[in-house]
């Protein structure tokens, strides 16, 4: 196989991953708020209070991006966005088994955290990684695939909980 016909292969593949990784970053910052009905309920809560959660993760994850982006610079952006990717998981899992309200902004920030690395890493990644003729098409999809969280993870959440409670919509995010 020839590099020529190797080359888009390649910059599919890490495109593809990235514009994964991406829409499932985005999907996670809007994860919480169509379960804010149920988790009202539940706590006892405010919507105020739980809009501090959604607020907690949005700025850990601006305030985060970058001292991350000064870290995927020293370390490679490869295994910062794989513990990004893993640590959002886990801590969205853990969000399905808080105990109280008081976990869930404490695990928000820490998925804020773990979510900022997309931003630089992806486009660490894709400006290294992709040839430069697709680079500007790469961008492209990788901001589409965002959007596409955005608008994925609101009915995702709300059908799922319908079926298996907000507990259980928030895990199985997490799983994904």
């Amino acid at each position: 196989m020839t590099a020529t016909l190797a080359q888009p292969r390649h910059d599919v593949r890490i495109i593809g991953l990235l514009a994964t990784a991406h829409g499932f970053s985005h999907f996670f910052m809007v994860a919480l708020p169509p379960l804010f009905p149920l988790l009202k309920a539940e706590m006892g809560v405010s919507y105020a209070a739980l809009g501090a959660i959604a607020s907690t993760f949005a700025l850990a994850s601006g305030s985060a991006q970058l001292p991350v982006g000064f870290i995927v610079d020293r370390f490679g952006a490869r295994y910062v966005v794989i513990a990004g990717s893993a640590l959002t998981a886990i801590a969205y899992g853990l969000m399905g088994l808080a105990p109280s309200y008081l976990w869930l902004p404490v695990l928000a920030g820490f998925a804020g955290i773990a979510n900022s690395v997309f931003h630089p890493a992806d486009y660490a990644i894709l400006t290294h990684a992709i040839d430069p003729k697709r680079v500007g098409r790469a961008f492209g999809i990788h901001t589409f695939s965002g959007y596409i969280g955005w608008a994925m993870a609101p009915p995702f959440m709300a059908t799922l909980a319908l079926h298996v409670g907000w507990r259980g919509a928030i895990m199985a995010g997490g799983a994904l």
